[in-house]
């Protein structure tokens, strides 16, 4: 890695070259293993060291972006930026890049996953195949470090270096399939027996599925399968941009009940129990903010643009476009008193969900989704498990479901930042649900 201090100078290097306004530059570097298995059998091993340096260059609130991944081209990268900044079309509401301001510290970095070898990945990928003695085994496992610099022309510097683990499973057999997985940023505290035997009794009790007639059922969210409906309410529902274009569902709603009494929903960077990063990609320092209390829609998420807009400081949570707005990368669910095996052995009849797949957004403005059940889907009759289900297709309402909500775990889990396409920086804590007339609307045949 190249640490804090070649970083910075590095990011001062490629400021120098800018004769625009103002400039930032972010640079990221990458050190990733990855070990992989399929059939159970590791097939792959690989590591990967990398760079990359993004350059945004400011003229007359036009805005300009390049990027490269040699060291040696980032003077090339900024002479990009600068010309497209001369044609492109202005942000007239553009604030300026933010001025350098204290940082939080947060622990994000453990050696243990640093210093973690491809053979001891290799040796809990071999225990989870011996594990699936029967079935086939596939699935990954990963383990990165990544470092983030960020700076620009009006002084601010600022530097994380952060680590993170995966590992996540699919258990086949004949006729059915089951999924775990696990992730943090200490890989000491992945709890590799657990996902070895979570998926394994999956994969067992989803042989020979039955198909059930489409409808509304009562539904059982393992924890692994809320976080399709968290990213959708998050990127539609509390991104600032799409409030003052008048594009998300819950336009002039601050302050309104728009789901259950038991719904709380924050966003906070800087919690260690979950994936805590201290800045956003403009290098402001990321702040708690709440978004549902008792069901109540409390806040937004602001970048430095959308936050110029309304008169407010920026929330810490720019993506690093103003075109995107802003986004929680680091979502909490509050859970409840109950856990998954309470609500089985509670629910007279309902459908329990291990995880969703291939979700899509139907209507944004009123947040309906539509997706598939995959990789455990079972009926429950009279407190238990009774049969596997073919996989599901469901169209449903995300405001509607967190409305009829009839029960938390209190127990919860850290969903897959990997599973999204961001291992290094999102992560969501989040219980696992009851949900009254989840509406499904067809089924496979597999």
């Amino acid at each position: 890695m190249w640490g804090e201090k070649a970083l910075k100078e590095l990011a001062n290097k490629t400021l120098s070259y800018s004769n625009s306004e103002s400039t930032q530059v972010s640079i990221f570097t990458w050190d990733s293993g990855l070990t992989r298995f399929a059939t159970s059998y590791i097939h792959q091993n690989v590591r990967e060291e990398n760079i990359f340096m993004g350059v945004k260059c400011i003229n007359n609130k036009r805005i300009g972006e390049a990027g490269t991944n040699r060291p040696d081209g980032v003077k090339e990268a900024v002479e990009k930026a600068e010309a497209i900044s001369k044609i492109c079309p202005p942000y007239p509401d553009f604030p300026g890049l933010p001025e350098p301001k204290p940082i939080k510290e947060v622990k994000s970095f453990f050696p243990a996953t640093q210093e973690f070898t491809p053979l001891q990945r290799a040796k809990v990928c071999n225990s989870l195949i011996r594990k699936a003695s029967g079935f086939q085994a596939y699935g990954s496992f990963s383990t990165d470090v990544l470092e983030i610099c960020i700076a620009n022309s009006q002084g601010l510097s600022v530097y994380n270096l952060g680590t993170s683990a995966f590992l996540s499973t699919i258990i086949m057999g004949k006729s059915g399939s089951g999924f775990a997985q696990a992730g943090s940023r200490d890989v000491n505290e992945i709890d590799y027996e657990s996902v070895e035997t979570r998926a394994v009794e999956k994969a067992r009790l989803s042989q020979n599925p039955v198909k059930i007639e489409p409808g509304k059922y009562e539904v059982i969210f393992e924890e692994t399968a809320v976080p399709d409906i968290l990213l959708f309410l998050s990127w539609l529902g509390f991104n600032a941009l799409r409030h003052q274009e008048g594009r998300s569902p819950l336009c002039g709603k601050i302050g309104k009940k728009i789901v259950g009494d038991n719904i709380t929903i924050w966003d906070d960077g800087l919690d260690p129990s979950g994936f805590s990063f201290p800045f956003d990609f403009e290098g402001v320092s990321k702040k708690r903010v709440e978004l549902i209390e008792r069901g109540v829609l409390k806040g937004l998420v602001y970048d430095m643009l959308t936050a110029k807009k309304e008169g407010k400081e920026s929330t810490g949570h720019s993506v690093g476009s103003p075109m995107a707005g802003a986004m929680p990368l680091n979502l909490f669910m509050e859970g409840g008193n109950s856990t998954v095996e309470d609500m089985i052995s509670s629910t007279k009849k309902g459908i329990f969900i291990t995880r969703l797949h291939y979700t899509n957004i139907v209507d944004p403005m009123t947040l309906t989704i539509t997706g598939m059940t995959r990789d455990g889907t079972y009926l429950v009759e009279d407190g238990k498990i009774t049969k596997s289900l073919k996989n599901l297709r469901f169209t449903q309402s995300i405001l509607d479901a967190l409305s009829k909500v009839k029960e938390l775990s209190k127990p919860t889990l850290i969903a897959s930042g990997q599973h999204y396409g961001m291992p290094f920086l999102y992560g969501l804590r989040v219980p696992g649900l009851k949900i009254k007339d989840w509406n499904f609307t067809g089924v496979t045949e597999h």
